[in-house]
């Protein structure tokens, strides 16, 4: 599974673009200066796709005249492959070879060259620029125009990207180029590689990938608070790309981890707070409430579908009352995917992934004056983490002791409480004991079900009033599934109170 690096960068535009873009790159070029060359790779599989599923790509090319074969292993459905890497062999003819001394070794064992196919083929004319934008950064700008086309011939499929790769200097300058490119002509940010966009043609632009909101950034108690910071935010942005796609093809789930990456990136940014720059600070979570809230009005419409709506329909309505409420109910919902997906595809939603990348990449916080608690970004994370978390954990514990006395409004801060510790506790997780870590959020995770579920109804009784209803049909059964749930809320407060008690009971493991 490709994720974004910070010293890589690919920008996917459209054909009619490509000139403009062209011309903006050897204007930046040193001396204008470009190297040109061409690619053509088929890459071959099994009939099941066995190399596929197992992270492996296998294609054949040219170059200098000699027939090339390569394979690359990486990281796919949350499995790492015995070895990741890239192994490459001069052979004889066009046919893989899976005997072949370095690359054939990291195939799967036993695969014989009968079972292999052609899948599909990548034609590509490249374009190199050799980028400076100050004395020490050096960057090298790539130009790939070009198509992808099934084996079949029945899917074609361009190639129009700019990759930048930082050769040398500041990972910041990568990002501030993109900026600029982004003034000249629109892209979007592109993780997925070659291989990976021909397999989703073979499935018929069908197969959109699902991936969790993972918390895991590979902290290590001796990292530097600073440098925690930067592979959280690596980490949050990555995990908003590599889910964009089923975001796109209108799956909840997509949209929900969306969703939760920027929540659990804007979560671990606040509990920094004291450490950063004011302005920094306040235009870091504007920039996140944005994109939270470009994603909201679709999230809540999937969950009133999903969560509410759904169940209603086997178990209490029938008739021509329920399908035509679910029809408005379903249209709403629709509509929301598509201002979503509109959003998504904005200038303003690409150039704000790559302003936060560059306060990442660039460390920007470091632009401030030297304090107490600037000084903690220097700390190892292990020292300051606790205190962190016990921030969080402070207010859900005087919310929780004070349960029965709740205002409504009350609980529904508790709620985003709940929410914001347990974010916390997973971005610093891999800090602590790993049983000790699970033990409590096993407990934080019913109580921020009931609550969620409470809020759910309430979220979904303003949906259905901002419909304003005018067929008594139809606010009949909208008023029969508010009912319903409305119900359902007395057993979730006696569930609730028991869940809040357990928390109470609970020893913080930090």
């Amino acid at each position: 599974m490709t994720i974004m690096r910070e010293r890589e960068l690919k920008l996917a535009s459209t054909p009619n673009e490509m000139p403009h873009l062209k011309q903006a790159l050897l204007e930046m070029a040193i001396d204008g200066h470009v190297n040109c060359s061409k690619s053509f790779d088929t890459y071959y599989d099994t009939a099941n796709d066995k190399l596929r599923r197992e992270g492996v790509v296998l294609l054949v090319g040219e170059r200098d005249h000699d027939r090339i074969q390569k394979v690359s292993a990486t990281e796919v459905g949350g499995m790492t492959p015995p070895a990741a890497g890239q192994w490459e062999d001069v052979i004889e003819g066009d046919w893989p070879n899976p005997r072949a001394p370095n690359s054939g070794t990291h195939l799967p064992m036993g695969l014989d060259h009968a079972e292999l196919h052609a899948r599909f083929t990548t034609r590509v004319r490249r374009t190199l620029f050799t980028l400076q934008p100050d004395s020490s950064t050096q960057i090298e700008g790539a130009l790939d125009e070009g198509e992808i086309r099934t084996a079949d011939g029945n899917s074609v499929e361009p190639i129009s990207e700019v990759e930048l790769v930082l050769k040398d200097g500041d990972p910041g300058a990568l990002y501030r180029t993109a900026l600029r490119l982004l003034e000249i002509a629109p892209f979007r940010l592109e993780i997925r590689s070659k291989a990976e966009r021909g397999y989703h043609l073979l499935d018929g632009g069908t197969e959109a990938r699902q991936s969790r909101a993972s918390p895991v950034s590979h902290l290590t108690p001796d990292l530097t608070v600073e440098e925690s910071l930067r592979r959280i935010g690596q980490n949050s942005l990555s995990t908003l790309l590599l889910c964009e796609a089923a975001a796109a093809a209108d799956m909840p789930e997509g949209v929900h981890q969306m969703r939760v990456a920027v929540r659990r990136l804007r979560s671990a940014v606040a509990t920094m707070r004291r450490m950063l720059p004011s302005e920094q600070y306040q235009w870091v979570i504007q920039t996140l409430k944005w994109m939270a809230g470009v994603l909201g009005p679709t999230r809540n419409w999937d969950v009133f579908s999903i969560s509410l709506l759904a169940p209603m329909r086997s178990v209490l309505l029938r008739g021509q009352e329920l399908d035509e409420f679910c029809r408005v109910c379903e249209h709403e919902r629709r509509s929301a995917h598509e201002s979503a997906n509109a959003a998504l595809r904005s200038l303003q939603y690409t150039a704000a992934l790559l302003k936060l990348s560059q306060w990442f990449a660039s460390r920007s916080w470091r632009n401030q004056p030297v304090s107490e608690q600037s000084a903690l970004l220097m700390a190892p994370i292990e020292t300051v983490a606790p205190t962190l978390i016990g921030r969080r954990y402070k207010k859900v514990k005087n919310s929780a002791d004070g349960f029965t006395e709740l205002s409504p409004e009350q609980r529904h801060e508790f709620r985003i409480s709940v929410k914001k510790l347990r974010y916390t506790i997973e971005v610093f997780r891999d800090l602590f004991d790993s049983q000790k870590v699970l033990e409590f959020v096993q407990l934080l995770k019913p109580l921020q079900d009931d609550l969620g579920y409470i809020n759910d109804v309430r979220v979904a009784s303003a949906l259905l009033t901002d419909l304003q209803i005018s067929n008594a049909a139809i606010a009949r059964a909208a008023g029969i599934v508010l009912g319903w749930h409305d119900r359902g809320l007395a057993d979730i407060d006696r569930k609730l109170r028991k869940h809040v008690r357990r928390f109470r009971e609970a020893r913080p493991f930090w």
